[in-house]
């Protein structure tokens, strides 16, 4: 059911415009379709100057994709819709307002303005409320007193040194047993890090009910890739810094939103116990396939540039 957040502006008893939503709620990253729509234009008699603007260069809302203008006639009257696709990566409650359009009659030249509402949506950052684990805060409780046990601790302590002294001299004066070597992956940096993917799936670690873990070490394999690749330390960065960093490689926009969608679930799945829906897993593996895939050529196509 469409959640119907701004409705109807008459001109002449005739002509109506609206603007709606299929949800006014979402997590940060996911997505909302919204419907722009004029009825009951009468094209003999007048005609549309132009069709609402939904600007995508706000601060909070992202255009992800823009359907082209439909069209129905009924007993001579056409309706005219428009489907976008929109998102965010901010939290917070946004307002989105298009802009009007206009209508002119064909006899007089007489122009009407047609205006919608607004659009709220609410973004959350997480859904918190199915965690297992959260406790209210308790009463402070009075604790007895217990006996003084410095002077043990400090003999205990005394020990624990000596024996890592000794330990330490053991192992200065001893043979040193050098561990072998860590075996070094022959190929690009892509090719290992694709290698790394196909290891991940194959450890099942879905089905063993391992979400977090499986979505930890995706994002993981991901950050060492740009790690190598870039010169950031991706590793250390947060989600937001190293998003900033791939903007000039992701300059699509379809392919950038559906990469900060994967950073941004596996944030949720690692620190909020947020747990996708079965269907998004295999989805994750394809976007980190895709989305390494796509940059290591833009970045290819860089140094070739410079060279």
């Amino acid at each position: 059911m469409l959640f119907t957040c701004a409705l109807l502006f008459y001109a002449g008893m005739a002509q109506k415009v609206s603007v709606t939503a299929d949800r006014n709620k979402i997590l940060l990253g996911e997505q909302i379709i919204m419907q722009l729509k004029a009825e009951d234009i009468n094209p003999r008699t007048s005609v549309l100057q132009n069709w609402f603007i939904l600007s995508d260069s706000t601060d909070h809302i992202k255009i992800v994709k823009k359907e082209p203008i439909d069209t129905i006639e009924i007993n001579g009257y056409t309706t005219y819709l428009q489907k976008i696709t929109i998102t965010s990566f901010d939290s917070g409650r946004w307002q989105i307002t298009p802009s009007p359009i206009i209508l002119q009659d064909n006899a007089t030249g007489k122009k009407t303005l047609l205006k919608t509402g607004s659009v709220v949506v609410d973004v959350l950052p997480v859904d918190v409320s199915g965690l297992q684990d959260y406790h209210a805060l308790k009463d402070i409780l009075d604790v007895e007193a217990k006996p003084d046990y410095t002077l043990y601790i400090l003999i205990a302590g005394s020990v624990i040194v000596l024996v890592i002294a000794v330990l330490l001299l053991r192992k200065m004066f001893a043979k040193k047993n050098l561990a072998p070597p860590k075996p070094v992956y022959k190929g690009t940096a892509l090719e290992y890090a694709l290698q790394q993917i196909k290891e991940l799936q194959q450890q099942n670690l879905i089905a063993g009910n391992q979400v977090k873990l499986f979505y930890t070490k995706l994002n993981n394999i991901c950050r060492e890739y740009f790690s190598t690749q870039l010169t950031v330390n991706a590793s250390q960065t947060t989600s937001d810094e190293l998003m900033l960093t791939l903007i000039v490689y992701l300059q699509d926009e379809k392919k950038r939103t559906a990469f900060f969608q994967l950073m941004r679930l596996t944030d949720a799945v690692k620190f909020a116990k947020y747990i996708p829906d079965a269907t998004q897993h295999e989805e994750a593996i394809q976007t980190a396939v895709a989305s390494l895939q796509h940059i290591d050529q833009q970045i290819k196509q860089t140094k070739q540039h410079d060279n």
